[in-house]
Order: C-alpha cells, then structure tokens, then sequence
C-alpha cells in the first residue's frame, strides 16, 4: 500500500487542449471480487495525476462550448459521466459525494442532477451559476499529498482557475477521492473544494 506521497507537481491546463483520456498502465492487479479485469488494477499515483489532468480538460472544454454558443450542457453531463461515478454500483448505502465550491444553499450534494447543476447551471438550483461556464481559460493544479490503497486513491492540493474574460486567477483547494470504474478509467467518489480561509 502506498502512503502520504508528496509531490512538488504543478501541472497547467490550458484551453483548445483536445481533452485526455488516461493511457497510464499500471503494475499491479489485485483482483476483487465482480470487478471486471480493468477495474481490479491497482490504482498508481501517476493515474490520479492524469484523472486531475482529465477534469481539468473537461471544465475547460464545457466553457469553450458554451462561448461558442454549442450545446454545452451535452458536454458537460458526457464529463460528469465520465469522471465522476454517479453511474456506478458502488454498494448498498454507498453514493456520491459531492462539496462544490460555489454553492451555499446546498452545498452538499450527491447525485448526478445537482451535479450537472452546478457545473452548467439553469438546473436544479437556483443558485447555480454553472461553475465551468465562467469560462475558464487554463487551470493549474498542484497535487500535495495522495494516500492510494489498491482499490482506492485520496489526493489533496490546490486548483488554480484562470478567468478566460479577466486573466484573473482564483486558487481553490481541493480534495478528491476515486475508485477505479470498470472501464478502468478513475471515477470520483468524493469531491470537496472551497476557497482558502481569510482571516480578515
């Protein structure tokens, strides 16, 4: 099992990026039980590395729709899909869940409608903006910790979020959690992000 690795990684994402797919391999396989082949590979840190990557291209390309007037909600509900799991069996009592950043009447939620709500707005809630239509023009991110077992991956770090209208930059701090989905790819099952603490 791996611990509490550290990492000095800041990776940027930028916009007209064609979004990734993660063709990281890993190592090791420790089966269980009704997991299809795929899906029973250990995860490693470089396939949390890239699952970050991968939402970052899918934020970015929701707001390049949306600027360009294209169905923007299509693409984001295709990126909810595909990297969170709020399609997936994930055991009885089990679900989703869900901390935005942007979001004070409900700000804790766990299915794939509020989801989408947030991330594209006009849903269903009225305070839904639609956070990925801000748009953003490139997100950095920095990884400061992971703690991954063989089934399961926890990172921690910063998201920075550039304003695609203003050139601003707004630092969000992040943590994420995944299991591996059964078309191998990682699948979010935990996210919490909010903005730092000011004292003053």
């Amino acid at each position: 099992m791996k611990t509490a690795i550290l990492s000095s990684f800041l990776v940027v994402v930028t916009a007209r990026l064609t979004p990734s797919t993660s063709s990281v391999q890993n190592s090791l396989s420790l089966p269980r039980g009704g997991a299809t082949a795929a899906q029973s590979k250990a995860i490693t840190f470089a396939d949390v590395q890239e699952a970050l990557r991968i939402w970052c291209d899918g934020v970015i390309e929701i707001g390049q729709v949306y600027s360009e007037g294209g169905d923007y909600r299509s693409v984001a509900i295709e990126m909810i899909e595909s990297t969170y799991a709020f399609n997936l069996d994930l055991g009885k009592g089990n679900q989703v869940l869900f901390k935005p950043t942007k979001a004070y009447e409900h700000p804790l939620r766990s299915n794939f409608d509020e989801a989408v709500s947030y991330f594209a707005g006009a849903g269903k809630y009225s305070e839904d903006k639609g956070f990925a239509i801000q748009p953003w023009s490139k997100i950095r991110f920095d990884i400061h910790g992971v703690f991954i077992t063989s089934d399961c991956a926890t990172a921690m770090g910063h998201y920075m979020f550039t304003d695609a209208n203003t050139g601003s930059e707004v630092r969000v701090e992040y943590t994420f959690q995944y299991v591996r989905g059964p078309d191998g790819k990682l699948k979010i099952v935990l996210h919490h992000s909010s903005v730092p603490y000011n004292p003053h």
